[in-house]
């Protein structure tokens, strides 16, 4: 599954969405695969930023994508939290577009280490414009 073609069509892919967009968030890696569990993606991990940075450039993305969903995970040592969108791109190639930060009891109240919750678009936006919306 993992021949070449497959990962130049992947990368192609999300070349052209990366030109085509210009997204304003910095990118620190971009991962294609493909695999019997996952099928083929592409996963892009975001520069470490703040919440406002990380929610702005997550909403960014949001907008060029189509199935989104977006989650909260807090790793199992409980000091971050990885804020994660999904969706497609136009060619429907599955994307995830992740980031983290520091934990915060203040807006992560229910996440338990090693948990995950759904987080609304409407958060995102709070949080993007330095509100601190409760994520629930």
């Amino acid at each position: 599954m993992n021949d070449s073609a497959t990962m130049v069509r992947l990368l192609d892919s999300i070349r052209e969405h990366l030109a085509t967009h210009r997204l304003p968030a910095e990118i620190a890696t971009v991962t294609v695969g493909s695999d019997l569990i996952n099928g083929e993606h592409v996963t892009v991990h975001l520069s470490h930023v703040g919440l406002p940075e990380l929610a702005s450039a997550l909403l960014s993305w949001a907008d060029t994508l189509t199935q989104i969903t977006v989650t909260a995970w807090r790793p199992r040592h409980g000091e971050t939290v990885h804020l994660t969108l999904t969706g497609q791109l136009s060619d429907a190639t599955s994307v995830k577009v992740y980031g983290g930060l520091d934990y915060s009891d203040a807006l992560f109240s229910d996440l338990q280490p090693d948990g995950r919750q759904g987080v609304a678009l409407s958060i995102l936006r709070a949080w993007a414009t330095g509100g601190s919306a409760v994520a629930a």
